[in-house]
């Protein structure tokens, strides 16, 4: 109880934040008109008080026409606020959402299952979260429509005290129908989430030449039915039994306001009421059913809002938990030694061995750092851990002599950049998917071109229709799409628009450019590195399988299994005669 007291709360507080006056409105007209609809059952009762006493119906009248303005005014304002209401808090909390989910300094929450399907479920269903701020209007409106029926009642007969116990059973009924849905949704939110996977897989033209090259639509389209079947028959289980404990409450209901009007009959037999009396209690007995009815369905909405609400609150208790505490330092603005990592060891979230383990390593302020080896050998783990995505499981990173941990991670992203293999498609205008690398300086056209410069992309903007101005992706209207290499150009002249950063990562940034061009590409690489180093002290770290263009890297760091197997510069490792020198001459034979 206590719990879903808080999500209403939360609730009410994202409602009243996003629109408050459209919302006070809301939920003024809501009660207003809940409240008219028996005050005209109440005034009817007086104009036939006043035909049986033959003493006029004017007072009867005008309770009546007020309350019939009263109801269609509120209507119409009620119609005029509340989409703009609802639009206002669906916006809302996308963006609170997207806050929340890109505030978390690491990347552990997009790989653990529990989060993910928690995920899932408010993805699915926050888009409809925007109609729990009716919902809300709805359970005010039927509060105060009860009770003003409930009054009006109690004055024919203090028995009729007891029917709200009827509503009880029937909003009882229905929040318990509500739970056993939501219940049913969170335990499909795995098979949901692949629906929605092999969804994307079928329809993007990004995955058309491998689904239509292997031949998987059959497969595809019978795995769907698959998980469309182990999703759908929970719930429609749950379904089913929600509906019958509806039915059970709809049918205690209809009992017992059969038995109110009955016993209001009976007692005008005795004399007991009059006229007026019965027309009150005939006509607002079906209310007290209807406004039964509406506060079940308001309930059975509002317990699957509260649900989502409730899911909404554990990520953002989550990502409270999971942000930095104590004091925190900025990032330095110039390396004086460099970085070192001190029996470092990781294991990524549910997984069965460690990444790293026990590694010991220094890079130089000013230098450039090449990570070379096998597939899954640690090389992305080391950069991830650099960029602070995650933290070690055990032992320290420490940047001049202070623990990474102890820097604030926005303050290190700011004095950092980065390209990775797994670049972004960014479908904007050409100077927009540059410079988003660089917020700030995003309309200084200048420092785009220069980042274009430094990533050896002038070739792809000379080809595009427009240059800069030309909106790249093929979704829009008259976007151009680019080949995989021009993409990655792109990204690259992202990377390099902050200028003179103290960390630049780089791992595996020219995957589909073809060697030649990566190695003129990597001597640019070279002379911005120098720059960096000279003004900041910046280390360069790069990921590449190519041995042909890290041999240009002051340090080259032989990565296997996990460990640090050899390090030095390529001079002096081909002298060792270990695994680097083997594997570069292994490549180099290959493109002899």
């Amino acid at each position: 109880m206590r719990e879903t007291f808080r999500s209403g709360l939360t609730l009410f507080g994202l409602v009243i934040r996003s629109a408050p006056l459209l919302a006070a409105a809301e939920f003024s007209a809501a009660i207003i008109i809940a409240v008219a609809v028996p005050l005209q059952t109440y005034g009817l009762g007086l104009v036939v008080d006043g035909i049986a006493a033959g003493d006029g119906v004017l007072r009867g009248m005008v309770v009546l026409a007020g309350a019939i303005i009263a109801y269609f005014g509120c209507r119409i304002l009620s119609s005029a606020v509340q989409s703009a209401m609802e639009d206002r808090v669906e916006g809302s909390l996308n963006r609170e959402l997207l806050a929340i989910t890109t505030g978390i300094p690491g990347l552990e929450h997009h790989e653990r299952p529990d989060v993910a399907d928690r995920l899932a479920v408010i993805r699915e269903e926050s888009r409809y979260l925007k109609y729990g701020a009716t919902t809300l209007a709805s359970a005010l409106a039927v509060a105060a429509g009860s009770v003003t029926v409930l009054a009006l009642l109690v004055v024919v007969h203090p028995l009729f005290i007891l029917l709200p116990l009827l509503g009880t059973v029937r909003v009882l009924c229905a929040g318990r129908a509500g739970r056993l849905r939501l219940r049913a949704m969170e335990a499909t939110a795995d098979r949901h989430r692949m629906i929605d996977m092999l969804t994307e897989i079928a329809k993007s033209p990004r995955h058309g030449l491998e689904v239509r090259t292997f031949r998987l639509g059959d497969f595809i389209t019978e795995r769907l039915a698959l998980l469309h079947s182990q999703r759908d028959e929970p719930r429609w289980a749950a379904a089913k039994r929600a509906a019958g404990i509806d039915v059970i409450g709809r049918i205690v209901s209809a009992l017992g306001y059969g038995g109110a009007i009955g016993f209001v009959v009976w007692l005008s037999t005795q004399g007991t009421v009059g006229p007026s009396e019965i027309v009150m209690v005939v006509l607002l007995v079906p209310q007290v059913d209807r406004a039964a009815a509406e506060l079940s369905n308001s309930s059975n909405e509002l317990t699957w809002a509260l649900g989502t609400v409730a899911n909404f609150r554990w990520l953002r208790d989550y990502a409270r938990s999971h942000a930095p505490t104590g004091e925190l330092s900025p990032a330095p603005a110039r390396l004086e030694t460099g970085i070192r990592f001190s029996d470092v060891t990781f294991s990524y979230p549910g997984a069965q061995r460690a990444s790293l383990e026990s590694v010991d390593l220094f890079l130089p302020a000013g230098s450039t750092v090449a990570f070379v080896g096998d597939n899954g050998a640690g090389k992305s783990t080391l950069v991830k851990l650099l960029a602070r995505f995650y933290d070690p499981s055990r032992g320290t990173i420490e940047v001049d002599g202070q623990d990474l941990r102890q820097i604030d991670p926005e303050s290190w992203r700011r004095a950092m950049s980065a390209g990775f293999q797994d670049f972004v498609k960014f479908e904007f205008e050409t100077k927009e998917a540059i410079g988003i690398g660089d917020l700030p300086r995003l309309d200084d056209r200048a420092a785009i071109e220069h980042a274009v410069v430094r990533a050896d992309a002038e070739g792809v903007v000379e080809h595009l229709p427009s240059g800069l101005d030309t909106q790249i992706g093929s979704r829009f209207s008259g976007g151009v799409e680019l080949s995989g290499g021009q993409w990655q150009r792109v990204a690259l002249a992202r990377s390099f628009m902050r200028n003179d950063p103290v960390l630049l990562l780089l791992d595996e940034p020219t995957a589909a450019i073809d060697p030649e061009s990566e190695s003129a590409l990597f001597e640019r690489f070279a002379a911005a590195s120098a720059t960096t180093a000279a003004n900041t002290g910046g280390i360069t770290v790069l990921v590449s399988h190519r041995f042909s263009t890290v041999r240009m890297a002051d340090l080259i760091v032989v990565v296997e299994d996990g460990g640090i197997a050899e390090a030095g510069s390529h001079e002096e490792l081909m002298a060792a005669n270990g695994h680097y020198a083997e594997m570069f001459e292994l490549q180099a034979r290959s493109y002899r």
